[in-house]
């Protein structure tokens, strides 16, 4: 049965995005782009903040496999494509935002920009519906910048990875996390 998701590394979305959708290169510009703010992560002192949300918003809860992070919910005004716009964290050292870019060059490209500052990159993740790379802006700030992969798994803390790997290794490390899931 194919669900129309990824089954080969073959299949995972790239150049430019999620799986089926049609997306011309940003071939005229070569600048690579931010599509938007993909979700914010906030510190959270009170569980009852996620009621808020839920109640105010609208918003519903979205399974994750995060609990290594200590307290903390995702949440999504559309929890059927198992997107997160909302995170909320019991430890303030994981509130950031999160901006979302088309295509893994993009990713790789954004990553070059902030090397090329010298700002440091604290960590970059897999977290199998996304590769990403964390960074604090100059006010300190933390910065998630990602690339969904168009996998269907639930969102996941994520392993180390090394984003200078060539693409074809990159995509194996995310369809890698599939087997795991299943044996958990």
């Amino acid at each position: 049965m194919n669900s129309g998701k990824p089954d080969s590394t073959a299949e995972l979305a790239e150049p430019g995005g999620a799986i089926g959708e049609t997306i011309i290169a940003d071939q005229e510009t070569k600048t690579p782009r931010v599509m938007g703010v993909g979700h914010v992560a906030l510190n959270a002192r009170d569980p009852a903040l996620t009621e808020f949300y839920r109640e105010v918003l609208g918003f519903q809860v979205v399974p994750t496999q995060t609990s290594d992070l200590g307290e903390n919910v995702f949440l999504s005004s559309h929890p059927a494509d198992v997107s997160v716009d909302l995170a909320l964290f019991g430890n303030s050292a994981f509130q950031h935002t999160a901006f979302e870019v088309r295509s893994l060059a993009d990713l790789r490209a954004f990553l070059q920009r902030v090397l090329d500052r010298s700002v440091p990159v604290k960590f970059a993740l897999n977290h199998g519906v996304s590769l990403s790379f964390y960074f604090d802006d100059p006010e300190g700030h933390l910065i998630e910048v990602y690339w969904p992969t168009g996998v269907a798994c639930l969102p996941r803390h994520g392993d180390p990875i090394d984003l200078t790997l060539p693409d074809e290794a990159l995509r194996r490390d995310v369809m890698e996390l599939k087997p795991r899931e299943r044996s958990k």
